[in-house]
């Protein structure tokens, strides 16, 4: 019988708890910076609109910055949920 190559059927429950744990943390942490874009966007439009970086709205600043954050957050979660061999 053929099995998945990234079976976690033979992890112990606290490698895959630690790994959810991880994962609900750092989910959390991008919810809440991306929920304050949205509420950005929402409540302060004419601020966020005419606010500018470096000549860049900061609209679009702050949206090149979430998908920044979105990478880090993914490399943060493979190197904090590998298994110690």
């Amino acid at each position: 019988m053929h099995h998945p190559a990234n079976s976690t059927e033979h992890e112990p429950d606290h490698v895959i708890a630690r790994r959810q744990k991880i994962g609900v943390i750092l989910l959390l942490l991008f919810t809440l910076a991306y929920a304050g874009f949205i509420g950005l966007c929402a409540f302060a439009y004419d601020w966020i609109s005419k606010t500018k970086i470096s000549g860049i709205p900061l609209t679009v600043a702050y949206g090149f910055g979430l998908l920044f954050l979105s990478l880090v957050v993914a490399m943060l979660y493979g190197l904090l949920s590998r298994t110690r061999s």
